[in-house]
């Protein structure tokens, strides 16, 4: 056999073997960079306060994903399933299910009508300060958060971990103008003969995420 034919045989077979192997390691790094959220560890917690007092409780998520590089996170997105709209402080069945159900409702979340919210990140910085008593911020995280078909941004800070390719991450408490998205029941700032029967606009958010 022509040693030339066999010279650039070898060759291609060398560059077919090279191409294919760095587009599997692609792959795999592509894969690797993507972490998708345990939905069954991870929650948005929530606080809604009255003249009269508060109600505080969680909502699940039902999907999402962190996007990881050289550990750091990158980007991401996160969807809140509204259907899952907790409450922790009642403990009476019958008062506990009427709040839910009214949260639920046109008046609040329309979760017939929009049964998930979702964030996505946009920039991720390093936390320059963390507010006082709250757990120490590792980073600042920057997004999207979209609520009854209405986008705005947000802000928080949290302290985020990596560690063999997981990623928990607490977000310190953080408030939400609630009437942005178009959650008006019972507001002042709306409705201002309501005197001191009124829901406060902000309400207080953190968020505990747990990739798998």
């Amino acid at each position: 056999m022509n040693t030339k034919k066999i010279f650039y045989g070898i060759a291609a077979l060398l560059l077919l073997y090279s191409v294919s192997s760095n587009a599997l390691l692609a792959q795999k790094q592509t894969a690797a960079n993507k972490l998708a959220v345990n939905t069954a560890d991870s929650k948005v917690n929530w606080i809604g306060k009255k003249p009269t007092g508060e109600h505080s409780g969680y909502v699940k998520l039902s999907g999402g994903e962190i996007l990881l590089e050289k550990k750091e996170i990158k980007g991401g997105s996160f969807v809140f399933d509204l259907n899952t709209i907790t409450d922790t402080d009642i403990k009476d069945e019958d008062m506990n299910g009427k709040l839910v159900g009214h949260l639920k409702s046109p008046d609040f979340f329309d979760v017939a009508k929009y049964s998930t919210a979702k964030f996505v990140i946009t920039k991720v910085t390093k936390a320059t300060g963390t507010a006082a008593g709250a757990p120490k911020a590792t980073h600042t995280i920057e997004g999207d958060l979209t609520i009854k078909g209405i986008t705005k941004k947000i802000r928080f800070d949290a302290s985020i971990n990596e560690l063999n390719g997981k990623v928990t991450a607490s977000t310190t408490p953080f408030t939400i103008d609630r009437t942005l998205w178009g959650v008006n029941y019972q507001s002042k700032s709306v409705f201002a003969e309501l005197k001191d029967q009124f829901i406060y606009d902000d309400m207080t958010l953190s968020i505990d995420l747990v990739t798998q």
